[in-house]
């Protein structure tokens, strides 16, 4: 038996019951109304005088204010049904009551369901603080191409430059489907260079990118670079619900962020005649100040598939490589 099925025709009789008029109905001796669904099912609502469908909406009214709490009982007390003879939903004195009948292996079952009414209905929340937690992999491009295409001394390995971010923020559901997301955060751009050998070096006017001669055993070569950010990203929320601040399954958004960087660092590791080295030196390397860019996820349930696009150079103009950080990977809002 498909339980959904039963309870949209239990919400079909209320709904439809609102908008009777002299077309969709009959006056007969057992004082019923009849009402044909559009695949022929017939509903049926039975009253004691014609007279009182004038209070119908107050009854109706009463019941539509506790339909989810009526939709979690049907779930529990359907379950395991073959078939249902019938529905019915009273509003008695501030409470309704359910009655289903129906045959479960056989056997006809009676269920009776009570439900208070008098209380307000819920209403979904419109404003969630959440928390952020981020992990996605970087790379950048120059004049829209990636510099390992090239080989270039400064390309880097997109496993193991990491874009690490922990914020959080508010989520406002300003229409039922569509919310916007207000965030701030921390994070990291490490590219770690696939030629570990790389070496940056800031002279008087520019930073320069060389290959290290000493003939060591290279193990790391890295730029760091954390930022303060702001982001504002609207969404689309569709699909079953969910709890919490998603209150869909799925959602996609686009938006936009900014930052201002906090420092940022160089470090080389290396071995030479069985010691190893590390070199770390902290400095601007002429590193942008800022940084904004455009982003767009897609979320199931908590989890979200982001990508990132810096539409601000890594590092300031005439200064360095005209290079914009690109990252993709996973986030987290709960």
């Amino acid at each position: 038996m498909k339980k959904t099925l039963i309870i949209a025709v239990v919400l079909g009789v209320l709904l439809s019951s609102t908008s009777l008029s002299a077309s969709v109905y009959d006056s007969q001796v057992d004082d019923t109304i009849r009402i044909k669904t559009k695949d022929n099912s017939e509903m049926i609502i039975i009253i004691n005088d014609l007279e009182d469908i004038e209070n119908l909406d107050k009854e109706i009214n009463a019941v539509v204010d506790n339909l989810d709490e009526i939709f979690e009982q049907l779930e529990i007390s359907l379950d395991g049904m073959d078939s249902v003879i019938n529905i019915s939903v009273k509003n008695i004195d501030d409470k309704l009551i359910v009655d289903i009948k129906g045959i479960e292996n056989e056997v006809t079952k009676d269920i009776s369901i009570d439900i208070n009414s008098d209380k307000k209905p819920r209403k979904l929340k419109t404003l969630h603080g959440f928390t952020l937690m981020e992990l996605g992999m970087n790379n950048y491009l120059e004049k829209g191409k990636f510099p390992n295409d090239n080989a270039e001394q400064y390309s880097v390995k997109p496993w193991g430059s990491w874009n690490v971010a922990l914020g959080g923020g508010m989520r406002w559901y300003f229409a039922k489907p569509v919310s916007i997301d207000i965030a701030a955060s921390f994070s990291w751009y490490n590219f770690k260079y696939a030629n570990k050998s790389t070496r940056v070096t800031q002279t008087a006017n520019d930073v320069v990118f060389s290959s290290d001669t000493l003939g060591a055993d290279y193990i790391k070569s890295k730029t760091t670079v954390p930022f303060i950010n702001l982001s504002i990203m609207p969404m689309v929320h569709f699909g079953p619900k969910n709890s919490g601040v998603n209150h869909k399954m799925f959602r996609l958004g686009a938006g936009v962020y900014a930052g201002y960087r906090l420092g940022g660092h160089v470090k080389h590791e290396f071995e030479i005649a069985g010691t190893q080295s590390v070199y770390k030196n902290k400095g601007d390397y002429f590193l942008n100040s800022y940084r904004y860019g455009v982003k767009a996820v897609f979320g199931i349930y908590d989890f979200n598939i982001f990508a990132a696009y810096d539409l601000s150079t890594l590092y300031a103009e005439n200064k360095g490589h005209e290079l914009n950080p690109i990252s993709f990977g996973l986030n987290f809002t709960f």
